[in-house]
């Protein structure tokens, strides 16, 4: 099993920097830290992520390992997930669905998946923990707005003893300084970041 790690991992999943993707992440980042806890900002787009080949080589091998584990960071990041005590993602809605490099990344998670069919215990020892979303997107309407993207990382995060909570949506925020001036819609991701923290502080004082 991983050693988990101190810091809450917020993921930011645009891939352009300085939009109000980022802006939440700086935000959740704040009020993490407010909480006492630690924050670590990992902006996806800075990451090789290779397509998975669905080759199903995984399904195969003993260890439900990936083969293009070292031709990319992708496992990086699922250490990452895999020793935190919280994660977080902020991501801006692509036609009612998360950015295609996110969904990458989600696709080559395949092997977790692979790994808890066959009762791996390396993947089945991983602590149960919580997870937080907050999606920002620029229609202002949509019933089902976000429901696409909750339910990618609901089933995504469930392979890494993650339970994605009822995720933060926010409507309207098109250009990219939009959040920021947006008191309202600020105040609401500094608190989910808060309950992040506070919630990772109490997984901690439990490992």
């Amino acid at each position: 099993m991983a050693h988990m790690t101190r810091e809450v991992a917020i993921f930011a999943c645009s891939h352009r920097g300085g939009g109000n993707s980022d802006t939440a992440a700086t935000l959740l980042a704040r009020g993490v830290r407010e909480a006492g806890a630690e924050a670590r900002v990992l902006a996806l787009r800075n990451y090789s992520v290779l397509a998975c080949l669905a080759c199903r080589a995984c399904a195969g091998e003993k260890q439900s390992r990936c083969v293009l584990a070292a031709k990319d960071q992708a496992e990086e990041l699922f250490g990452v997930l895999m020793a935190a005590p919280v994660v977080i993602f902020t991501s801006p809605i692509y036609f009612y669905a998360l950015p295609s490099q996110c969904k990458t990344w989600v696709d080559r998670s395949q092997r977790f998946w692979e790994a808890r069919r066959k009762g791996d215990p390396w993947v089945m020892a991983l602590k149960d923990r919580p997870a937080y979303a907050c999606f920002v997107a620029g229609q202002p309407t949509g019933q089902k707005l976000f429901d696409g993207a909750r339910l990618t990382l609901k089933y995504f995060l469930v392979n890494f003893g993650l339970t994605l909570a009822e995720p933060l949506g926010l409507r309207g925020l098109d250009a990219a300084n939009d959040l920021a001036s947006d008191a309202g819609a600020s105040a609401l991701v500094l608190d989910l970041g808060r309950e992040a923290g506070r919630r990772a502080l109490e997984v901690q004082a439990g490992a």
